[in-house]
């Protein structure tokens, strides 16, 4: 009997391991505001091949980590003409103790999978503090974004 609960446990802690070895992980930081993003809610990325969504594809995102199966990453490569979208909720409070819900979709490029280290800095053209700098991404959309990777940085052009 003892014999059978250690080989149960053995084949347990195997699975553990094996499912664990098919993720990707990446040194991902998501800044919003300048505070680190500790959690995002709902974060997935778009895989479009023209207008047509080929994929969403989940992933798991905690501060300094983002990660995603090996079959999706694979996906990601090997597809040749795509678009990728990072697409996640972001909960802040205002400084009045209210809630406020933020959704973000950026698009993101291939080669961010091949870096040392993605950060990647969201700015709300809400708060005044970034209103009068910054150019939003599009008409509809009311935040910018900075990026910083282990081979350079793109920052947005600053309004003086």
């Amino acid at each position: 009997m003892k014999n059978c609960v250690y080989w149960i446990l053995f084949l347990f802690i195997c699975q553990i391991s094996m499912a664990q070895e098919n993720r990707k992980n990446f040194d991902f930081i998501v800044c919003v505001d300048g505070e680190i993003a500790t959690s995002l809610t709902k974060p997935v990325i778009i895989v479009k091949q023209g207008m047509n969504v080929l994929k969403r594809i989940d992933i798991n995102y905690y501060a300094g980590n983002l990660s995603l199966s090996s079959e999706d990453y694979n996906l990601i490569l090997s597809e040749q003409e795509i678009t990728l979208f990072l697409q996640f909720d972001y909960y802040q409070y205002s400084s009045k103790g209210k809630q406020e819900i933020y959704n973000y979709e950026i698009e993101i490029g291939k080669n961010w999978f091949e870096q040392t280290f993605v950060i990647l800095k969201i700015y709300n053209l809400d708060k005044k503090k970034y209103k009068k700098r910054l150019t939003p991404l599009s008409k509809d959309k009311k935040y910018t974004f900075d990026l910083e990777t282990s081979e350079g940085q793109m920052i947005r052009v600053r309004k003086r």
